[in-house]
């Protein structure tokens, strides 16, 4: 048997299958969990249950419920764990336990880990320990800090606070956008505190696992690698970007009541949070449609590779901006800092990048045809924000029809599982490839 497969049931399965079969589990592990009488303070249908599992693996934050009235305790930490295991990956939490037991990694185990985390093989264990360390140290120093400050702040009780720290820094870290207050950050806008150790930790779950050791590792190493340079590049610029742009549209509209601080403070906020983590300190529904184009742009472009974030990812972006400068200049080379970009990534990036316009533009036509009272533009953002796992609404999540709903769920899935991910475990057939070499023939194109 080939090392790259595996037999479940009789039936060969390859690690991309395997990925995708995994996190369908999860999911309906989840929603059975949800659903149980004391998960949840109010009934729930099927739907909502699977909705809220997909959402929480999947990082996204969406939710057709409320979560602080819906879920009991038990249910909120159904909800953290699904976060967990979502943010860090179905497959780095099964090696984690098996690092903590003893067993010993087969390589089996690490190509499945390098399919699930888009991580190379060489290396992957070693990684694996160190996105475990980084996940639970950085939650568990935000954790504390957010403790402190809601009980002598907030005076809050010492469980209360300490419940809903735990919950916010793994939902904010994985940047998953979950709340437990009901009104998401809604009540922090004006409280720098709250807003920036949120923003840091949606920063550093989104920058990916391997720029956060090569980081760790700097003082040591004086050294980045071309990823690394890009993503901190590209993460800068765009949060600056959008900082700017919603600080000048909103400034007189859903910012108006807010001193210049506070504009400033929610404007930068707001841009944190469009790079898939779904928290929000201004409602989004109160917004400009302009302001809302722009979070679709943000939303769809996303975090980065290995990251808890979603999206085509910063580096996809970047490839194709450069491509397309090198193309005009009539250059042979795609070149960044010094270093020569290879057009197979240039190739898979532009794949990825029209799979993803694919699966935003066919779930936005799917919704609109299912529920035609609701607007164009709003399921525009509503599929694209599924789609980067990101979480922010303009406010319809909750009273869309349940055959959009399952539109949604489907969107949140592909979106963090990656579509490359679905579609090779789906089409996966052994020998398929074609090797003839044909004759080319030039077409006319632009």
């Amino acid at each position: 048997m080939n090392v790259l497969e595996v037999y479940i049931l009789g039936f060969r399965i390859s690690p991309p299958q395997k990925v995708v079969l995994g996190y369908f589990l999860i999911i309906v592990i989840g929603a059975v969990l949800l659903l149980l009488p004391f998960s949840r303070r109010a009934p729930v249908s099927i739907t909502d249950a699977f909705f809220t599992s997909t959402s929480a693996l999947c990082v996204t934050g969406l939710s057709t419920v409320t979560t602080a009235t819906t879920w009991t305790a038990f249910g909120a930490f159904v909800i953290a764990l699904l976060m967990q295991v979502g943010g860090a990956g179905m497959t780095l939490v099964t090696t984690g336990i098996y690092l903590v037991l003893g067993r010993k990694i087969t390589l089996r185990d690490r190509v499945l880990i390098a399919e699930d985390r888009n991580f190379g093989v060489h290396g992957a264990v070693r990684l694996i320990r160190s996105i475990l360390i980084f996940s639970l140290s950085i939650e568990g120093i935000a954790a504390v800090l957010f403790t402190f400050y809601f009980r002598l702040v907030y005076h809050y009780t010492w469980l209360r606070a300490v419940g809903i720290s735990a919950f916010h820094s793994v939902s904010a870290f994985n940047n998953a956008g979950f709340d437990l207050w009901g009104n998401n950050l809604e009540g922090f806008k004006n409280d720098p505190f709250v807003v920036i150790v949120t923003s840091l930790l949606i920063i550093l779950g989104g920058l990916g696992f391997i720029v956060l050791t090569e980081l760790y590792s700097y003082p040591r190493t004086r050294r980045l690698s071309l990823h690394s340079k890009i993503v901190l590049r590209m993460t800068g610029l765009l949060l600056a970007l959008g900082t700017v742009a919603i600080f000048l549209i909103e400034y007189n509209h859903s910012m108006k009541t807010l001193s210049w601080g506070s504009k400033l403070l929610n404007a930068w906020f707001s841009s944190v949070t469009t790079r898939t983590a779904g928290f929000d300190t201004v409602p989004i529904g109160n917004m400009t449609e302009v302001t809302w184009f722009i979070m679709v742009i943000l939303m769809f472009i996303g975090a980065s590779p290995g990251s808890t974030g979603g999206g085509i990812k910063t580096t996809t972006f970047y490839a194709l901006v450069k491509a397309t400068l090198a193309s005009l200049k009539g250059d042979e080379e795609v070149v960044a800092h010094g270093r020569s970009i290879s057009w197979a990534i240039i190739r898979r990036s532009m794949m990825l990048f029209f799979l993803g316009i694919s699966i935003v533009v066919l779930g936005t036509i799917a919704d609109s045809v299912l529920d035609p009272k609701i607007s164009l533009l709003r399921f525009l953002f509503e599929e694209t924000s599924a789609f980067g796992t990101v979480g922010l609404t303009t406010g319809i999540t909750g009273i869309v029809s349940t055959p959009v709903k399952w539109v949604i769920i489907a969107t949140m899935y592909v979106g963090r599982v990656g579509i490359l991910t679905v579609l090779v475990g789906m089409l996966h057939r052994k020998g398929l490839v074609s090797r003839v070499k044909r004759v080319q023939e030039r077409i006319f194109i632009g």
